[in-house]
């Protein structure tokens, strides 16, 4: 029996499409039902009922994800561990991030990893997308959350936290008039990443507001928004370090300085097993002192999506 055919099988299950099972494993669909109709003709018996409007498993096939599936995660853990005996970071480290954190914040991290590991290779994929490293092979997928991550089973490691601020252009306060409360920003136009649809505000008081934005111009990528902030698009909530230029230029101008606005949080979102690879914590672990500095709260720490520990 192949490790592998049971893992293409599990996968299978899971979704109950070869379709879908083929894409999360970046295989071709044909692979995928070989693999299935080779653990069948070994086992002797159908793990999968096929027709034409759907797929499901039979009692065997049900019983085998139930007792098996767990017994093969355990047993990649235990072979991977063998692998990894000396501790030293090799193979290929994948990780998707978003565009911005890829380039201004990971970029020098992951080549310093590498000139110090000369087994170890990289993949990176920048993207607006939120991919799950659980069905696409990634070691670390990095998300940005102004919250806690919503999926109650996602296993993650809070990296740093980025302080934000709300910020308009002088053209659109001039037009506007300068606001002093959350109230007077009602019926402002504004900039609004899709990750952030409601924009939490403290007063100094503690009192707690929320401002439900608008406009014309909604952009998960923070260059594009500070561009349409610059232009008099609308107001933005912008990472304080992202914007310094502009604010120094005097291109923008802070909107109630005294309100705090929650950070975002930079979160290494992993695939969920109990032993992480020696490329994953190598590559942790320096990112986490590269970015301490900016940290607004703290130190790193491991949570899961409830952000609690491990």
């Amino acid at each position: 029996m192949h490790l592998d055919d049971l893992r293409v099988f599990f996968a299978v299950a899971e979704r109950l499409s070869f379709t879908q099972a083929a894409e999360a494993l970046n295989l071709p669909k044909a692979n995928v039902s070989r693999a299935v109709a080779r653990l069948e003709h070994m086992l002797g018996t159908r793990l999968l009922e096929r027709s034409t409007r759907r797929l499901r498993l039979t009692e065997t096939g049900t019983r085998l994800v139930a007792q098996g599936a767990p017994l093969t995660d355990r047993l990649e853990d235990l072979l991977q561990q063998a692998a990894e005996h000396d501790d030293r970071p090799r193979g290929t480290l994948r990780i998707a991030a978003p565009y911005e954190l890829g380039i201004f914040r990971l970029g020098d991290v992951l080549t310093e990893l590498l000139l110090a590991h000369p087994t170890l290779e990289a993949e990176v994929d920048l993207t607006s997308a939120s991919p799950d490293p659980r069905d696409q092979h990634y070691d670390i997928v990095f998300r940005l959350q102004g919250s806690g991550l919503p999926d109650s089973g996602q296993v993650a490691r809070r990296i740093y936290s980025v302080a934000r601020g709300l910020y308009a252009a002088p053209a659109l306060i001039a037009r506007m008039g300068m606001p002093q409360t959350p109230d007077d920003l009602a019926g402002w136009p504004a900039i609004i990443s899709p990750e952030d649809p409601e924009w939490p505000l403290s007063a100094p008081d503690g009192t707690q507001h929320v401002l439900r934005p608008a406009g014309r111009l909604r952009a998960p990528n923070v260059g594009m928004r500070l561009h349409g902030t610059i232009a008099g698009l609308g107001m933005s909530l912008l990472s304080t370090h992202f914007c310094q230029a502009a604010l120094q230029n005097g291109d923008i101008v802070p909107l109630l300085p005294a309100y705090r606005v929650a950070p975002t949080r930079v979160y290494a979102l992993l695939p969920g097993r109990r032993l992480k690879p020696a490329r994953v914590r190598a590559f942790l672990e320096l990112l986490s002192e590269a970015m301490a500095p900016w940290d607004q709260e703290g130190l790193a720490q491991s949570v899961n999506s409830m952000e609690q520990s491990n």
